[in-house]
């Protein structure tokens, strides 16, 4: 996305906000007030090139070491590797990790809390992105699995959604041939 498309974004919502919710800047000049927004703009910029720029090696080509193993048992050792690691757009403190076993979710900047779903106990997912979402190329991915204490887990606000999707959902299809794991669904 393009700088001036990024701040044609900002300067209407900023003004549609303002709108929304009847404030009047009256103590600023426009021009004084529209290069504000567009340092607001310049910002927001400059933080989704820094994102993406963050994001980029994070999907990462696997070894050898990595690839499924044909009738393997669980006692079979295969190392954990990092397939792709994300932030929820313009967030701090939550960070996404999927490996070629599980999905992490990592939440806290000084302190923090882990929760994982292993991915064979993946049943679905889903990915559901609006408008403004489509334009920035960020959505929100719904994990449905078998986890007794988290059924249904989002991942909000991922960049690049359908693409960690299709990732989540070849990593599943892996690590269950890996494992020896059938899937049955019961109909009706």
């Amino acid at each position: 996305m393009q700088r001036d498309q990024v701040r044609q974004i900002v300067t209407s919502q900023v003004y549609q906000s303002l709108a929304d919710n009847n404030v009047q800047i009256k103590a600023l000049p426009p021009s004084e007030l529209q290069a504000l927004i567009n340092a607001l703009a310049d910002g927001v910029f400059a933080a989704l090139v820094a994102l993406e720029d963050e994001s980029q090696p994070a999907v990462a080509a696997r070894s050898a070491t990595a690839a499924p193993v044909a009738n393997a048992t669980e006692s079979d050792y295969v190392p954990e590797q990092m397939l792709w690691r994300g932030r929820p757009y313009l967030s701090i403190g939550t960070r996404y990790e999927v490996t070629n076993q599980r999905l992490r979710i990592i939440k806290g900047i000084l302190g923090n809390v882990i929760e994982e779903i292993e991915l064979i106990r993946v049943r679905d997912t889903r990915v559901k992105q609006h408008l403004g979402e489509r334009m920035l190329d960020v959505g929100d991915i719904t994990v449905i699995s078998e986890d007794a204490t988290m059924p249904e887990t989002v991942l909000h606000n991922v960049s690049n959604p359908l693409e960690v999707r299709e990732l989540i959902r070849k990593a599943t299809i892996e690590e269950r041939q890996r494992r020896g794991v059938l899937y049955r669904e019961d109909v009706g």
